[in-house]
């Protein structure tokens, strides 16, 4: 594992400052998998994005016949 640092406000500082090592390894875990969704490439995205982009280039007037 790699150690990142992220802030958060002083309440929820103190709070984890204050929890279990249990606690803290279990919230650990959670954020883990929360930033590894939030943070992937998946290919649904990148077609999202396709779908997008070339919905914006129509509107401006850049269709296929054209390229």
């Amino acid at each position: 594992m790699e150690r990142i640092v992220i802030e958060v406000d002083d309440a929820t500082a103190k709070k984890w400052r204050l929890s279990s090592q249990k606690r803290r390894t279990k919230v650990s875990q959670q954020v883990n998998i929360t930033l590894a969704k939030e943070l992937a490439d998946s290919k649904e995205n990148f077609l999202q994005y396709l779908v997008e982009l070339r919905s914006t280039m129509k509107e401006r007037g850049l269709t296929e016949e054209i390229l």
